[in-house]
């Protein structure tokens, strides 16, 4: 089984990119799941940061989401990216890395999202199954 979590369920893992001693694979920050299944796509949260919001650098195209209950599991004002989902397949996700106070994002966040990255290109930046696992414990290949 593949796919032990869903679309709109937000994670806490590592991500090895762009590389596995990189600052994204050594600190663990939210990702928001589009895509579940077999093949899933992750899109990053990160604490909103004033100085990371500069004109000409990423993330050019994001939401700043407060922390609300009844939307998301955000305890500060969050920075979704929209710019880039982080790809991944064959791998099972634990739901030990479910976010603990909600588990998901509102379907209108979620709708809020899907808006975004369709008017908008995004890349799909794929990741390599074995370095994903070997540095999250509760994501096996």
């Amino acid at each position: 089984m593949f796919w032990l979590i869903n679309e709109k369920d937000v994670v806490t893992m590592r991500v090895p990119f762009p590389s596995i001693s990189s600052t994204l694979a050594v600190q663990a920050h939210m990702y928001i799941c589009l895509k579940s299944g077999n093949d899933k796509e992750f899109l990053k949260c990160q604490t909103f940061k004033p100085a990371h919001m500069v004109a000409h650098k990423p993330p050019y195209n994001y939401i700043k989401e407060t922390p609300d209950i009844s939307r998301n599991p955000f305890n500060y004002i969050t920075t979704i990216d929209c710019d880039k989902a982080f790809c991944v397949s064959n791998v099972t996700v634990s739901p030990d890395l479910l976010a603990r106070s909600r588990k998901n994002v509102s379907s209108e966040l979620f709708t809020e999202i899907q808006g975004k990255i369709q008017s908008n290109s995004y890349l799909k930046e794929q990741l390599d199954s074995n370095s994903l696992a070997q540095i999250n414990q509760k994501i096996s290949v």
